[in-house]
């Protein structure tokens, strides 16, 4: 953004931004874990796989975010 943009979040700063996806991508593993155990509870398979699918998704979202905040601190 450039300096004279409003930053939504008050804050311009690259680290906030990166744990907020963190937290969101972790949140909705456990959320898309959830719709997977239900799905596969009332039988359809192909819905718990999609669920399951987007989870996995949403962890390697996570793990990259971890990493790149690691990554300054080494």
């Amino acid at each position: 953004m450039s300096p004279q943009t409003p930053v939504p979040t008050g804050t311009d700063d690259s680290h906030y931004d990166l744990i907020l996806v963190l937290q969101q991508a972790l949140e909705d593993c456990v959320r898309y874990q959830c719709f997977a155990e239900d799905s596969r509870e009332s039988g359809d398979d192909e819905l718990a796989d999609w669920f399951t699918e987007l989870a996995e998704s949403d962890r390697e979202i996570a793990e990259k975010a971890k990493s790149m905040l690691v990554a300054p601190l080494i």
